[in-house]
């Protein structure tokens, strides 16, 4: 019966370390870790243009920096501050040439952005970006820790 016992021990502690690996896994395959990502990406383009700081605290790690297209950096606690400033626009935010990248708990991903509305002149306009973003599987979910945007220059 003892060794009934242990064996039975052994065999829940390893199952609770595979159930342990698994959780700290970004997700059962990269194909779903991938689709995540993108949903997370187009997640972040709507909550830019409807003022969604809740979906940014959550997204966002404590120690996210940002880079943007001029060179200037800035971190989370000034991108949340933002909020008192934003203004809702009715733009469309549409990704393509998206690519992610997986490194066990580390995904980078790349795509163009295509941006188009409205601007204060009542003139339509369209814009596209290029960014690269990193994001590390914690706690049970993806949380952007760095970000840099590139504006593409117009085509004349």
């Amino acid at each position: 019966m003892r060794m009934r016992t242990i064996s039975i021990l052994v065999a829940l502690i390893f199952a609770l370390a595979l159930s342990a690996q698994s959780a700290k896994k970004a997700s059962s395959s990269p194909e779903k870790a991938k689709q995540d990502l993108l949903a997370i990406e187009r997640s972040i383009g709507r909550a830019n243009f409807q003022c969604d700081y809740k979906l940014f605290d959550k997204v966002e790690a404590e120690e996210f920096i940002f880079t943007d297209a001029s060179g200037n950096v800035s971190n989370k606690k000034e991108d949340m501050a933002g909020e008192k400033d934003c203004v809702k626009h009715d733009f469309t935010y549409d990704l393509d040439d998206f690519h992610v990248t997986l490194y066990d708990n580390t995904a980078v991903v790349t795509a163009r952005v295509t941006i188009t509305g409205t601007n204060k002149e009542g003139k339509p306009f369209t814009r596209q970006n290029r960014f690269t973003d990193v994001f590390v599987w914690r706690d049970g979910r993806w949380q952007l820790v760095a970000g840099h945007s590139t504006r593409i220059a117009e085509k004349k």
